[in-house]
């Protein structure tokens, strides 16, 4: 069974579109992995950071992160976690709606759980390919 659960840390104010989002993350990762379950946590800048000094021993900001539990090569019960904060500060430093940019990260996430990694040159680059080929299939909205 696919479950996505999407939880909102971040505030309650924040709107956005429960199962566009779903729709998104489900066309970046269903017909290449089994999903098991995956929650979405929207959040904030400070808490994306403490994740990631705790869990990468990095203490810098982030956008995305993304775990995947499951001990199946194939499979993802797994968590993303994504900073409003930086995908607000990220549109604004790339010029680009807050939308794609929102849409970006969760894509970003969904590849970072199938196995893509991104320490390289040509691994970024193969990975923003992909995220652009995402956002160029997706045109539903994610924003309420």
């Amino acid at each position: 069974m696919k479950q996505v659960k999407i939880y909102n840390d971040y505030d309650p104010k924040f709107l956005y579109n429960s199962e566009s989002i779903k729709k998104l993350i489900l066309n970046v990762i269903e017909k290449k992995v089994k999903l098991i379950e995956l929650s979405i946590i929207l959040t904030n800048n400070i808490s994306l950071s403490k994740l990631k000094k705790k869990y990468f021993n990095v203490n810098q900001f982030t956008d995305v992160i993304a775990f995947n539990l499951s001990d199946e090569k194939d499979c993802i019960e797994g968590e993303i976690y994504i900073s409003i904060d930086d995908v607000k500060e990220n549109a604004k430093i790339y010029s680009e709606s807050f939308e794609n940019e929102f849409k970006r990260v969760i894509i970003h996430g969904g590849l970072h759980l199938m196995g893509f990694d991104d320490s390289t040159e040509d691994e970024k680059q193969t990975m923003k390919n992909l995220e652009n080929i995402f956002l160029n299939k997706f045109k539903e909205s994610i924003i309420n």
